[in-house]
């Protein structure tokens, strides 16, 4: 019984290792409308926000790992397909507001950044002086 414990956790390796060689591709893009706005809004999007909702994606050496490969690449795609700052400036203006009455609320509940997105990027959880500046900012859109 013991020999087949060990056969089948050498199996489970050798498969694991055998998945690590199929390439997943990161979803792409070219950041070619990217957000224009003050710079101290940028640097909070670019904390916070970009990794899923931009093209300008800072990918971690765990993403290359089966199957976190996949699981981060599809919440990408999902994240980009919600919202992509990397496309803010082809959007019209009532969407925009849309859009930033979404992201007020869903930071103001605490939604975003996803509490798995912090627990690996801890400098991502935005604190309070972060959080009324993007309400101030937001705020624009609802105003137009």
């Amino acid at each position: 019984m013991r020999k087949f414990w060990i056969r089948l956790g050498i199996g489970l390796l050798v498969v694991f290792l055998a998945l690590q060689l199929i390439p997943v591709q990161p979803p792409l893009g070219k950041n070619a409308n990217e957000i224009k706005t003050e710079e101290r809004v940028k640097k909070i999007f670019r904390k916070s926000c970009y990794d899923c909702h931009s093209d300008l994606v800072q990918w971690p050496w765990y993403s290359k790992v089966f199957p976190v490969s996949l699981y981060i690449s599809h919440h990408i795609e999902e994240g980009r397909e919600e919202l992509n700052f990397s496309e803010w400036e082809t959007l019209k203006p009532e969407k925009k507001a849309d859009l930033a009455e979404e992201i007020l609320e869903e930071v103001e509940e605490g939604h975003m950044p996803p509490k798995d997105y912090i627990f690996l990027h801890s400098n991502s959880k935005l604190d309070q002086e972060e959080i009324e500046v993007l309400k101030d900012w937001l705020q624009t859109f609802a105003e137009k």
